[in-house]
């Protein structure tokens, strides 16, 4: 956050710095690999439609805990969260600032980057994105003006990521193959992007006197099984308390959970 306050250009080198590293190996691809097209399909190919499903949950976890930095040693959230962020078609940095914003602003309707409230599943994840890039749109001006050179700046950006984002597309199809693209890569960024909006959706809510809340869920067969497969990941009010645990659920591992003053107590099972 303190980089993105300080340094106007924070997003547009990081964005142009993507378009010349996945260029380069979109080049590479290109001249070692002889076949971008084969199309041929087997009983194989469908059973990489479930591991790719499972993927883009593992996906999703491991980007978020590396934006928060919680993987060990610390060196690898960089390479952790860029290569997760290479996969869900986004990046490291912008991610980083603006899930830092959705904890600093949570439920906020103005300032946090995806508030769910008064909005249905389909309806906030077709808006979330676009609402994620308005507010980091909204605190670079607050940061840096708004000015000439900074709507240049932002103008910029938008146009960089996006070609990044089309540079990715094409890298993962060249390196898969048609098969691996759309039987592997397309499930794993479904269930990661859905992943995370279900969780993001379902986690946050009003109470009976509408004041906005967070719930953590477990128990069923749907909220163990994606505990298991995020981590904890349903745990979502812990999260928003000790965002330096990967874990969530394991509150039993902190040091401050053995006073009682500390402990989440009130867990809501779903």
């Amino acid at each position: 956050m303190n980089k993105y306050k300080k340094d106007p250009n924070y997003f547009l080198d990081y964005f142009i710095n993507n378009i010349f590293i996945f260029s380069i190996l979109i080049v590479a691809l290109i001249l070692i690999k002889n076949d971008y097209f084969s199309f041929n399909i087997t009983g194989l190919s469908f059973l990489l439609i479930p591991v790719g499903l499972l993927l883009g949950l593992v996906v999703a976890t491991a980007f978020h805990n590396a934006s928060h930095g919680n993987i060990r040693p610390r060196i690898l959230n960089t390479v952790v969260g860029e290569l997760c962020g290479a996969i869900a078609l986004d990046g490291m940095r912008n991610f980083r600032v603006g899930h830092m914003l959705h904890h600093i602003h949570s439920d906020d309707p103005i300032l946090d980057p995806h508030p769910p409230h008064g909005l249905t599943f389909i309806e906030f994840i077709k808006t979330s994105k676009n609402k994620t890039i308005s507010v980091l749109i909204s605190k670079y001006y607050e940061y840096h003006g708004d000015t000439s050179s900074s709507r240049s700046n932002i103008e910029k950006q938008l146009i960089c990521y996006k070609f990044s984002v089309v540079l990715k597309l094409v890298f993962w199809f060249l390196l898969l193959g048609p098969i691996g693209f759309f039987f592997f890569y397309g499930p794993t960024f479904l269930t990661y992007f859905l992943g995370f909006a279900h969780l993001n959706y379902i986690s946050h809510g009003l109470d009976d006197k509408g004041d906005e809340v967070m719930f953590n869920h477990d128990g069923g067969v749907f909220y163990t099984f994606m505990n298991f497969m995020t981590a904890g990941g349903y745990y979502h009010k812990n999260h928003h308390k000790y965002p330096g645990l990967y874990n969530p659920k394991r509150i039993d591992l902190l040091v401050s959970n053995k006073s009682e003053k500390f402990k989440i107590s009130d867990q809501q099972t779903t």
